[in-house]
């Protein structure tokens, strides 16, 4: 093994997996800047990285990280770009032009749209996508086309078990979630995924309409609870990162929402007490050209989430809370994951999409927690809690269920 205190060595050993020979001096330039903060900051780094560009990402692999700058880029020789866009050029694709065209795989904890103060530069946690077209429309059918009597069992069964009325399961998100040998609780092999698979449920795109994803300026609504009653007005959010404290800040601030601003002439002694343990709270980071969001956990005191989407993305149960204690991250909603399922249900009918509603909004208690592991079983019963609406996803699923055939059924509160 290579002495970490070799500077020539360390990039020696790195330099050798380059991709491409254009612009051969600002590579290696960028990786000498790289070997010298991976030797500051950790020094199993270097072995790690190797052992990543040797099996080229054939086998899981851990973060490899470095400290994140001021303005998130860094400079090599006079040329400043993010720092896992430069290191994706080098190791994989010399082509690569913008962050635009990446996008984190799911078990990369420090991914730079995080917003963590550790950045990975890992360049097999990143995979390319078409930059101009990151999220494909959806293909609703013109026309209803029915699915055979046993279509449920063609769904995953981790979803199959939403239909059981039960207490909802906890995760700890550093123990399940980014532990790459971690056995997930409805984790299902690939062969046994679906069952009844020679039916198909990709539509013909001749017979569909193509509903396009758009941004919103203003993303997500976010509402503010204490136990079952809801406090002060909605709040409608357009900054791509967002601090949720337990502070007083007078400030309008649009980047900072401070819940100790919120009164409640009703609060009782366990709220007042919960509050004054809300600290720092939580930061969301919202990336609006790939729809995804993540939230990471700011405070000394855990939070507590319940996204169906991020639930769905770990083969979770579908109400599973999950637990994210201070300095981790958790990618929370991914629209990725939405739209496949958006598609794959516009198949089964109306009724079937509309149950998507759910996946578009997001519960979050902070100190206290919810479910089979904790006293209170409903995240009503928890002290302070927030609800997040997300927007364009929401506006995704209106704009398929208009252009579906009415439900045969009428939907109501109790559907």
């Amino acid at each position: 093994m290579m002495k970490l205190d070799k500077l020539g060595q360390g990039m020696s050993s790195v330099l050798k997996w380059k991709q491409g020979d254009e612009d051969d001096g600002w590579s290696k330039k960028a990786i000498e800047t790289l070997t010298k903060r991976l030797q500051r900051h950790n020094e199993n780094a270097i072995d790690q990285l190797n052992k990543v560009l040797e099996n080229k990402g054939r086998e899981k692999s851990e973060c490899v990280t470095i400290p994140r700058s001021i303005d998130g880029r860094l400079q090599i020789a006079h040329r400043k770009a993010l720092p896992h866009v430069i290191y994706c050029r080098v190791y994989r694709w010399p082509d690569l032009q913008s962050h635009n065209e990446l996008k984190a795989i799911n078990s990369c904890r420090y991914c730079f749209e995080s917003g963590q103060k550790d950045v990975c530069i890992n360049p097999y946690h990143y995979d390319r996508v078409d930059s101009a077209n990151v999220l494909p429309p959806v293909l609703v059918p013109r026309f209803p086309e029915y699915p055979p009597a046993n279509m449920l069992e063609a769904v995953p069964r981790a979803m199959q078990h939403d239909q059981i009325n039960q207490m909802p399961t906890n995760i700890d998100t550093g123990t399940h979630v980014y532990n790459l040998n971690a056995a997930y609780p409805y984790n299902v092999d690939e062969d046994d995924e679906m069952i009844g698979k020679p039916y198909q449920t990709t539509p013909n795109p001749q017979n569909c309409i193509s509903i396009p994803f758009e941004m919103d300026k203003e993303w997500a609504t976010i509402f503010y609870y204490e136990m079952n009653t809801r406090i002060g007005p909605a709040i409608k959010v357009s900054s791509s990162t967002v601090e949720i404290n337990g502070f007083t800040d007078p400030t309008k601030n649009p980047k900072i929402i401070s819940l100790g601003l919120f009164p409640n002439v009703n609060r009782n002694a366990t709220t007042e007490s919960t509050r004054r343990h809300i600290g720092k709270g939580v930061k969301l980071t919202y990336v609006s050209h790939l729809g995804t969001l993540y939230a990471e956990c700011e405070s000394n005191n855990a939070i507590f989430v319940q996204s169906r989407n991020c639930n769905y993305l770990h083969n979770f149960h579908p109400t599973t809370v999950c637990k994210i204690s201070r300095g981790y991250s958790l990618k929370i909603f991914d629209a990725s994951k939405f739209r496949e399922l958006l598609e794959k249900h516009a198949m089964m009918g109306f009724n079937k999409n509309y149950d998507l509603t759910k996946m578009t909004i997001i519960r979050m208690s902070f100190v206290k927690g919810w479910g089979a592991e904790y006293q209170r079983q409903d995240v009503t019963s928890t002290p302070c809690w927030i609800e997040i609406h997300l927007h364009s996803p929401l506006k995704w699923l209106d704009k398929a269920l208009m252009a579906m055939d009415p439900s045969t059924e009428p939907i109501s509160s109790v559907s």
